[in-house]
Order: structure tokens, then sequence, then C-alpha cells
């Protein structure tokens, strides 16, 4: 009896629940209570999502991945190419740590740290760093370029390789590499890496057309390509006698 009480009750309730949702204040209250619900839902969502990969892990990922983990060990053999308006030389050595022995085709260098000497008749003489723009030669500065550049595109190879495209502004380049803040309108500069089939990078290409002119070091063209290979075969670099 007492139970046949407290299911009339529980329906009677119902009833003027719903009633009451029929009048002008029960479907004002219902109303507002939807909407409160959706703010605070959307309030929720939003605060998560803004903590970026905590509801999508692909939300910052990168268009494409490289590694400089091989040429950071210094252990390599290595071919520096560079193209001047019309003059065109290279450079090709071993690197072992803080020192590099290398040459141009005509003259041999030796290289620790930042100590410069060349070969002149069989003796080996102080002498000014010969490369050009050595900063693009730097493996720690490299990896800031690359990061500071902006993505245009990759080519997957027949051969696994992986080519990737990047483009950055002579004003980003003043900025890293002189410390000067410019505001230039001038064409933008390139990288190209080539990565091998592990994502190790064993070539760059740059245009610095456009830093190179800024700087006053070309007229037309300025390209400059680093190629690397032997990676960890060398032997020690003995100082020159």
């Amino acid at each position: 009896m007492d139970e046949n009480k407290d299911f009339n009750s529980t329906s009677d309730s119902k009833d003027k629940v719903r009633a009451f949702f029929k009048t002008p204040r029960g479907k004002a209250v219902l109303f507002f209570g939807v909407y409160f619900i959706f703010f605070i839902g959307l309030a929720i969502f939003s605060r998560v999502a803004g903590t970026g990969n905590s509801i999508s892990p692909q939300l910052n990922v990168s268009p494409y991945s490289y590694s400089l983990n091989q040429i950071s060990n210094h252990n390599y053999h290595y071919r520096y190419q560079y193209q001047i308006d019309d003059l065109s030389f290279s450079f090709e050595g071993d690197r072992v740590n803080n020192r590099s022995l290398f040459s141009d085709g005509t003259t041999s260098y030796y290289q620790k740290d930042d100590l410069f000497m060349k070969n002149q008749d069989g003796l080996w003489i102080k002498c000014d760093n010969p490369y050009i723009f050595p900063s693009f030669l730097d493996d720690s500065i490299i990896n800031t370029l690359i990061t500071s550049a902006t993505y245009v595109s990759k080519t997957e190879l027949a051969t696994g390789e992986e080519e990737i495209n990047l483009e950055i502004s002579t004003t980003t380049l003043v900025k890293i590499l002189d410390g000067v803040d410019v505001d230039l309108d001038d064409p933008v500069n390139t990288i190209q890496l080539k990565k091998d089939t592990s994502s190790e990078v064993v070539e760059i290409r740059y245009n610095l057309t456009s830093y190179a002119i800024y700087h006053g070091s070309c007229t037309s063209q300025f390209q400059l390509i680093l190629s690397y290979s032997n990676f960890g075969e060398n032997s020690e670099i003995q100082d020159p006698a």
C-alpha cells in the first residue's frame, strides 16, 4: 500500500514538472537552462583545446623531419662548392672533432677551432679563414636557420632519399647572423636539404643571392652547396709539423 502511494507521488511530481515547463515561466527557465549548459560546455572545450596537443597531437606537427646528428658528430668527409656570380670554386677535406684538413685544389689548409693555417712551399703559416660566409657551415647555426625558415615543399626521390625546400628572408638572416634588426623587401633566400634513407642530412644547398647582395658580396648570384659523406670513418687529424 505504501509502495503504491510512493509511486503515485512520483508520477504526480513528474506531471507537475511537465505542466510547469508548458507555462511561460517554465519555458523561460528551460530556455535559459539549456543556454547555460551550452556556454559551460563551450568554455570547457575552449580551455582544453587551448592546450594544443592535449586534444590532437598532430596540431603542431612539422610537415617534414630531419637529423643533423651525423654532421654534429664532426667526423666526416666534406665538399663545399661556391658559385659567386661567374666564379666557381670549392673546398674538399676531412673533419675530426675540432680539426680539419682540406684543400681548394691548389692550396692545402689546416683548421683547429678558429685557427687557420695554409701550406706555403712546404711550410705551414697562419692565414685568414678562407671560407666565405663561414656561419653557413656551422651546424649549430644551420639548425637555427632551418627552424627559422618557411617550409615550401618536399620531394621523395626514387632512391628513398628526400629533398626539403625552405625559404628564409634576408631580414631574418641579418637578424640571426649579424644581430641587426632591419626591414627589407628583398627576394627570399632558399635552403634545400637532402636526406638519406635514415633522415640524416647529407647535403645542403643554399641560394643566398639576396643576402649576399645586401652584404655586397655578389652582384647577381651566390650559391653554396655543402656535401657530407663517410660519417665516422676518419682517424685523428694531427697538427701540422
